[in-house]
């Protein structure tokens, strides 16, 4: 195991998840068959699948001094995350969200975020990338985002991107930043619309210097380019029967986080990251059932006789 730790920098979010038979489409009154409440937000739920996979990870974010910033950082400690690179705003909501998510694991999101939370970064610190194993950023905080990245790039650290969907001017301003750009399905055609998967990434590489390119595609798995091996590596995803789809390719980008810090084989990193995502989506409540480093090790005994992956660490 490696004593580094990771630092995550995003949006933080605290999330109210309904489950319910089907999503309204009309003024009723639904009644959740079951509900959660928890951490949230991309960079969050990555570093909750991190931690969980025994990474020691660090937080950079915002929040506000109300009662929901309270319970956000008692999650975190409950999750064993880093927290004193989260700043407390004062006078500022803690952004929040009430989700519905349907038997089929589909979700629906009504997310609020204070317009007057600061996205100011200057107070970062900084000068801990150097002794970082990896950075990982989302697109909800651009400043935070933007100077974790360079400053991983100075120091010689893998400076992940989360580039989830955003507006284009936002992807386009990140991506060149990282040196490991992996994207959702709806990304990646804001920044090569009306292109394959495949011809998108080849894209996006052939414009940029990063050392990996890839896109995760839900049940179809995910496809990664590497500048060392010129091709673009296509990983199945494991089949499952999903409960909850929300969070998936956060947890995706936390495994692939946590296997790249741990030096393994890219084809082995997509491998497990696939099925950590999966082995999340059986379990309804987000993140809730992201599974522990245990756990992923238990599961791979029937999937690498399924699949011819090799043991995991």
């Amino acid at each position: 195991m490696t004593n580094k730790h990771v630092i995550c920098v995003g949006g933080a979010c605290w999330d109210t998840i309904f489950q319910v038979e089907r999503v309204p489409t009309a003024g009723v009154k639904a009644l959740p068959l079951q509900a959660v409440q928890r951490v949230g937000g991309m960079a969050i739920n990555a570093a909750v699948a991190m931690s969980r996979l025994t990474l020691n990870v660090h937080l950079w974010t915002r929040i506000g001094d109300d009662e929901t910033g309270k319970q956000f950082i008692q999650a975190l400690h409950q999750e064993r995350i880093n927290a004193d690179g989260v700043r407390v705003l004062t006078g500022v909501q803690t952004s929040f969200s009430s989700i519905l998510v349907d038997l089929h694991g589909e979700r629906t999101l009504v997310p609020f975020f204070d317009a007057n939370i600061s996205q100011d970064a200057c107070w970062l610190p900084l000068e801990k990338v150097a002794q970082a194993g990896a950075v990982l950023v989302d697109m909800r905080w651009m400043p935070g985002a933007a100077a974790a990245l360079k400053q991983a790039h100075a120091c010689g650290v893998p400076g992940i991107l989360d580039a989830d969907t955003a507006p284009a001017e936002d992807l386009h301003a990140l991506i060149p930043l990282a040196s490991h750009v992996l994207f959702s399905e709806s990304a990646l055609s804001i920044v090569a619309p009306d292109m394959s998967p495949e011809a998108a990434l080849l894209e996006v590489a052939r414009q940029n210097t990063a050392e990996v390119v890839g896109v995760t595609l839900g049940p179809k798995g995910a496809w990664v380019w590497t500048r060392e091996s010129g091709h673009v590596l296509k990983v199945p995803a494991p089949a499952v029967k999903a409960v909850d789809t929300l969070g998936a390719g956060d947890v995706w980008h936390g495994a692939f986080t946590w296997g790249l810090v741990m030096g393994l084989p890219m084809p082995e990193i997509v491998q497990w990251a696939n099925l950590a995502a999966a082995m999340k989506c059986e379990v309804f409540g987000g993140v809730t059932g992201t599974p522990t480093l245990a756990q992923l090790q238990l599961r791979t005994a029937s999937e690498a006789r399924a699949q011819g992956l090799s043991p995991i660490l």
